[in-house]
């Protein structure tokens, strides 16, 4: 049998010409096969995506004016704060009690609430009433008197009123619903507004 040299010369040509095309063609019958695979199998190793916390509730420093008694005990004066201010108004005023209860750091000042004033509970209502509960002992250790009273209640009314845009008046819940504070001076029946006039 005779054999032509010359045509394998030949073929090989033809192969590296279509070389290009087969390729091509490989490619493409892998693609489609692998979009036929389920989505489970392409998804199967991918990481789960870790979202970045939302940067609206991480608190934020602010300065606030807490309303302590002068030294004479015949006004409030604004002590500044800076305290963290997280995206929960509740969560603020409940900071803003317990900055007050803790009484004031200038020498000048003097404490409005008892020592064993504790909040015990806090909220804000929709017509923008907060509503404070410091429990009976804060009244059992209060030295009483009217202008201490009028102070101390406006020290908590004056505190959060004035440094928070959610509250417009201020709810004193008194022990065993009492409509009056045991001194017997204020009628706390209805919520209080901020008072000014009290501040020096």
């Amino acid at each position: 049998m005779q054999r032509y040299p010359g045509n394998r010369t030949g073929c090989r040509s033809k192969l590296k010409k279509q070389r290009p095309t087969i390729i091509t063609f490989a490619v493409l019958v892998l693609m489609s096969v692998a979009s036929e695979l389920p989505s489970r199998c392409l998804y199967a190793e991918t990481p789960p995506v870790v979202q970045e916390p939302d940067q609206a509730e991480i608190s934020r420093v602010v300065t606030v004016s807490l309303y302590f008694a002068g030294r004479d005990r015949l006004a409030l004066l604004a002590e500044q704060r800076q305290l963290p201010r997280p995206k929960n108004p509740v969560a603020h005023g409940r900071t803003i009690i317990r900055e007050l209860a803790a009484g004031p750091r200038n020498d000048n000042l003097r404490p409005t609430l008892p020592d064993s004033s504790r909040l015990r509970s806090f909220f804000i209502a929709p017509d923008k009433t907060a509503y404070v509960d410091l429990g009976s002992d804060m009244w059992a250790h209060h030295p009483g008197g009217v202008q201490s009273d009028i102070l101390a209640l406006y020290s908590i009314v004056n505190s959060l009123v004035l440094n928070m845009a959610e509250i417009d008046a201020v709810k004193i819940l008194t022990p065993d619903s009492e409509p009056v504070i045991p001194a017997g001076h204020l009628d706390l029946r209805y919520p209080l507004k901020a008072d000014i006039l009290l501040i020096r």
